[in-house]
């Protein structure tokens, strides 16, 4: 393995390692996206199931009911993991940008004030939490829906 020992040489591997760290946290919101159409695909079919002439949901209603709150949970703590995981990989993005020209991502975190205000930015995590969420709302109102009917 050969050492860098010039200064040319090292601002472009940190440039090279920068670019690939950038990539990387593209490539684990591309994969937060996937986890949301997954589950969105999945829960579509579960209900769509129950949605079916002729199912009989009061026989699998707790089963459909603890299954959607399962994925839902599953659904939520994943998305929970991949926006940690990401404000990780940007807390280190802006340690790296201190040593570049320009620090955009840092900059334009400061435009949008911090995800503080919604009229600037409003975080998709935030927005993407309430999905589950009601996804969840609806297998509870089947099962109180049941409850109240027996």
């Amino acid at each position: 393995m050969e050492l860098i020992n010039n200064k040319k040489d090292i601002s472009e591997a940190m440039l090279e390692q920068y670019k690939l760290y950038v990539e990387m946290a593209d490539k684990i919101s591309e994969r937060r996206g996937n986890v949301n159409s997954f589950f969105v695909t999945v829960h579509t079919v579960v209900l769509g199931i129950v949605g079916i002439n002729g199912f009989n949901v009061e026989k699998y209603w707790w089963v459909i009911v603890v299954l959607g709150c399962l994925l839902c949970y599953v659904w939520i703590y994943l998305l929970q993991s991949y926006k940690l995981l990401n404000a990780g990989k940007f807390e280190i993005i802006h340690e790296i940008e201190k040593e570049l020209p320009l620090n955009l991502y840092a900059y334009e975190w400061e435009k949008l004030d911090y995800g503080k205000n919604r009229f600037k930015y409003w975080p998709i995590s935030h927005l993407e939490r309430l999905v589950p969420v009601c996804v969840l709302i609806i297998y509870v109102s089947i099962f109180v829906c049941t409850l109240l009917e027996k």
